[in-house]
């Protein structure tokens, strides 16, 4: 029995193990994630050990008390110690995935990055909504891959674990372009039109502000199924304005035939309808500005008229349509805001290039005050330090650096 005791006394070891994932990593103070973080960690972490532990002792108690000489005994034992293995194996997935992700903290280089990054996320989440403070912080992570993506909270993972909080992944290149970090925002803005329940109603509302204009059921369709993507967009400008247009407007540089590619399947509308999208919501909001001076480029860069005919006609419809779905996107009253408008989550008037240029002219002098910004608006103030050339990028890069590991000290209004 010996033998026995042994191999039950390390399942329970591992087990309990569970729970250790934070002295295990023992992140330091400038890179570790927020006490209501690790609260929500650790939750998950203890109730998937009890989930395993309770169980694996009660069945291995009534055994030992039943006859633990018996060999069926036995043969039941080393069943249920097999059967604990398995589903150990599979909790410790989770374990696995997380004590990854928080590792990357552990590099000086990108640990307060990354900390800095996650109060981005918070600042683009807790807008003033009940719905939005009940969800819990996000945890940024980078990863090498192309694009952005985020792992909503409470979504099964692979291993059947309700997610503790969302994760946001993000190509390590934003790192190195700190002024496009705005894919952050993006992210968070998936989160936002899930709790706010803005997924299916966005397609609704843009799909009958069309059909009263006339537009084909086709059209309609298509910005439908954009929408999931087109609502996050709209969340990122309403939180940092011109860094919105300007950062979508070089991450989506891709080459041509990807630029004019409409797909029925894809969620994700066409590059150069997308950036176009961007500059309107610009111009509908502040009027004239930098963002004819980039349409106009972008136009030229992009000419349609050069596409098969069919394709050429559906891209300008669609062009055609922006700014009937800018206008909805800006004035519809929703339920959900008690009757408002999504706009009054956020501050466009503070976000006006007019108000924050004197500010990112500040750089130049090494005097760049950001004192009463939120992260989101302040990413605003660096997009027009990079535009206009205030700074050279290598100096903007290394003084976002350091904006960013201050970051992780800000508190939210």
């Amino acid at each position: 029995m010996n033998a026995l005791y042994n191999r039950y006394a390390a399942t329970l070891r591992r087990i309990e193990s569970l729970t250790s994932l934070r002295k295990m990593v023992a992140l330091p103070p400038e890179s570790d994630i927020s006490p209501r973080q690790w609260n929500a960690l650790d939750q998950a972490l203890h109730a998937a050990a009890e989930k395993l532990k309770r169980p694996f002792n009660q069945h291995i108690k009534t055994l030992l008390q039943a006859n633990p000489g018996d060999i069926r005994t036995k043969r039941k034992l080393y069943a249920i110690l097999g059967e604990t293995e398995l589903r150990l194996t599979k909790a410790y997935k989770f374990f696995d995935m997380y004590a990854d992700i928080l590792s990357q903290r552990l590099m000086p280089g990108l640990g307060s990055l990354l900390a800095g990054c996650d109060m981005l996320a918070q600042d683009a989440l807790y807008r003033n909504h009940p719905a939005l403070y009940l969800v819990e912080p996000p945890l940024v992570h980078v990863d090498p891959h192309f694009g952005a993506s985020i792992a909503r909270q409470d979504v099964r993972l692979p291993d059947g674990t309700a997610n503790p909080m969302a994760m946001i992944q993000i190509p390590y290149t934003r790192i190195l372009e700190k002024w496009n970090l705005t894919s952050i925002l993006h992210e968070a803005g998936h989160e936002v039109m899930v709790r706010l329940g803005m997924v299916n109603l966005w397609p609704q509302i843009v799909g009958e502000v069309l059909k009263r204009r006339g537009i084909s059921p086709e059209i309609q369709h298509l910005f439908g199924m954009w929408m999931s993507e087109i609502g996050p967009d709209f969340w990122t400008f309403g939180c940092s304005g011109i860094a919105s247009a300007g950062g979508i407007r070089e991450l989506l540089t891709l080459p041509p035939a990807m630029m004019t590619k409409i797909s029925e399947t894809d969620p994700h509308p066409p590059p150069w309808l997308r950036v176009l999208l961007n500059f309107e919501w610009c111009r509908q909001v502040w009027g004239k500005g930098i963002w004819d001076e980039w349409e106009e480029e972008w136009m030229s860069l992009y000419p349609v008229k050069d596409l098969p005919e069919k394709q050429a006609h559906l891209l300008q419809t669609c062009r055609k349509c922006l700014p009937a779905v800018s206008q909805a996107m800006l004035n519809t009253r929703l339920r959900v805001l008690s009757g408002q408008p999504m706009t009054v989550l956020f501050d466009l008037e503070n976000l006006h290039p007019a108000r924050l240029k004197p500010i990112a002219l500040g750089a130049k002098s090494g005097r760049l005050n950001l004192r009463g910004l939120r992260p989101s608006a302040q990413l605003a103030v660096f997009r027009l330090v990079k535009e206009y050339q205030y700074l050279p990028p290598e100096k903007l890069d290394k003084v976002m650096g350091e904006w960013l590991k201050k970051l992780k000290h800000f508190v939210n209004d």
